[in-house]
């Protein structure tokens, strides 16, 4: 009798680890069993409904390819219920490089939503980038574009960081909470274009808290990103036109190539009237010229370099004058009157005292070596 108790026993537990064993198989699938998206796409709808879609990459020895889908849902965390039930696999956040936004909803609704969902989510990396596409995020992610990797690795190394597009932040969705939450500036995010079987950087996306209110050109993006405090930034060109004793016009072009950039900023007066002052040095390499200029004579490249200052400070006036009026400071300067505020500090506070405040833009700008010159 006592055999066949422990006999009954021993079955009733293999049994039921069996059971366990299927339980975890399901819990946790092996890693060819995960669809693991890359990129997730936001298009607008209405008000409470929003297109999501996402790119998931295959593994394949002959080719890279990628599968798409498609769902209408209010929130990420219904979309990924509803995509679980189209693929294969088992649905997985935990490898997302790239959040693409249309530019509609990111105007008509805002990003805040979407971007706090996927950051208090665990299984979402903090380096996850950021950008808003003319027309359809489901038509950037659908797209075949010849001659480059798949979706997935094209965007996240397309956002990627480099001097060459350093005039927009390339957030993360960390630096984006970050900006969108801050007390004394306004985000931005690259800005995207689809044609001819590419992608491009062409703008920066300029937000209040995290709805979009318009762009910014590279040019302008270039300054901003120096009254940030970046030190490396990318080459600029510049053109100038003189009128002779004769009456006659002539052409000058400036390709400066940045080595370095260093910016203070600092606000005096009282707050019914803030002055705050901008001092910009850079120093870098002219490594285009083409002109009538003789840059060996003293006299000549100093006349040269003053040209430069002024118009850098002229182009730097004029698009601060433009964020002022439209209530935006992606250059956070509201920090320089936050640093001599008394009382408690709202971003409301800091807006209005940065809508009343003047500029003082001073450059400097120190030539350190030469290249092809004309």
């Amino acid at each position: 009798m006592k055999r066949a108790s422990w006999f009954i026993v021993t079955v009733i537990l293999l049994f039921s680890l069996c059971g366990c064993g299927r339980e975890l198989e399901l819990e946790r699938p092996s890693l060819e069993d995960m669809a693991m998206i890359g990129v997730m796409g936001f298009d607008y709808v209405d008000r409470e409904k929003i297109d999501v879609t996402v790119s998931v990459p295959v593994p394949s020895k002959n080719k890279e390819s990628t599968q798409v889908y498609s769902t209408f849902a209010s929130m990420t965390s219904e979309a990924m219920l509803n995509l679980a039930t189209k693929a294969e696999r088992t649905m997985s956040l935990s490898q997302l490089r790239v959040i693409l936004f249309s530019e509609e909803y990111a105007r008509k609704v805002g990003i805040g939503k979407v971007i706090l969902d996927l950051y208090r989510n665990p299984i979402v990396g903090e380096n996850v980038y950021i950008a808003v596409v003319q027309g359809k995020a489901k038509d950037v992610i659908k797209k075949t574009y010849n001659h480059r990797p798949e979706i997935n690795t094209y965007l996240n190394n397309l956002l990627r960081p480099r001097v060459e597009t350093a005039f927009s932040s390339f957030a993360t969705i960390h630096d984006f909470v970050f900006m969108m939450t801050s007390n004394t500036m306004d985000p931005n995010l690259p800005y995207l274009i689809h044609r001819d079987g590419e992608i491009q950087i062409t703008k920066a996306a300029l937000f209040r808290v995290d709805r979009m209110i318009g762009m910014y050109s590279q040019r302008e993006g270039k300054l901003v990103q120096g009254f940030l405090g970046r030190e490396r930034l990318p080459r600029m060109s510049f053109e100038f036109q003189h009128e002779t004793k004769t009456g006659k016009k002539q052409r000058e072009k400036v390709v400066f190539d940045f080595v370095r950039a260093k910016t203070k900023v600092r606000s005096e007066g009282s707050l019914k009237k803030p002055v705050i002052h901008i001092d910009l040095k850079v120093r870098g390499m002219l490594v285009g010229y083409s002109g009538n200029k003789d840059l060996e004579k003293r006299a000549q490249f100093r006349t040269l370099i003053q040209e430069l200052e002024k118009r850098i400070k002229k182009e730097s006036m004029e698009m601060l004058v433009r964020f002022q009026k439209q209530g935006v400071d992606p250059a956070q300067l509201e920090e320089s009157i936050r640093q001599k505020y008394y009382g408690k500090w709202t971003r409301e506070t800091g807006l209005a005292l940065y809508k009343k405040a003047k500029f003082n833009v001073r450059v400097h700008v120190d030539i350190v070596g030469f290249g092809t010159l004309k």
